[in-house]
């Protein structure tokens, strides 16, 4: 009987847990940012997986964490997006602009 429910209460953890994952997974609300080109700019905050995603104009990118000597940078070797304080700076195909939170 004692083995029986320790089967039980570990399934039940278990289904916690896996209904935790998806709560989980973007655990940082959109954060809004202001760039000096006029566009807006939204970076929603993946940390399982140490990514970024990024909308602006119309478009996305899921960029993953790089290598930064300051701030957190993420990039996919085409775009990059920098952070540092309140402050962010996004390099893309034809637009370079520095973004500030809103």
């Amino acid at each position: 009987m004692t083995r029986m429910k320790g089967g039980v209460s570990g399934l039940a953890l278990l289904a916690l847990v896996a209904g935790l994952g998806p709560a989980l997974a973007e655990d940082k609300a959109g954060i809004a940012y202001r760039c000096d080109d006029g566009k807006d700019l939204t970076a929603s905050f993946v940390t399982a997986s140490n990514e970024v995603l990024i909308t602006t104009g119309g478009q996305s990118f899921r960029l993953p964490q790089g290598m930064s000597g300051s701030g957190a940078r993420y990039t996919d070797g085409t775009v990059v997006f920098w952070i540092k304080g309140d402050d962010a700076q996004l390099e893309a195909p034809g637009r370079s602009t520095s973004c500030h939170v809103q």
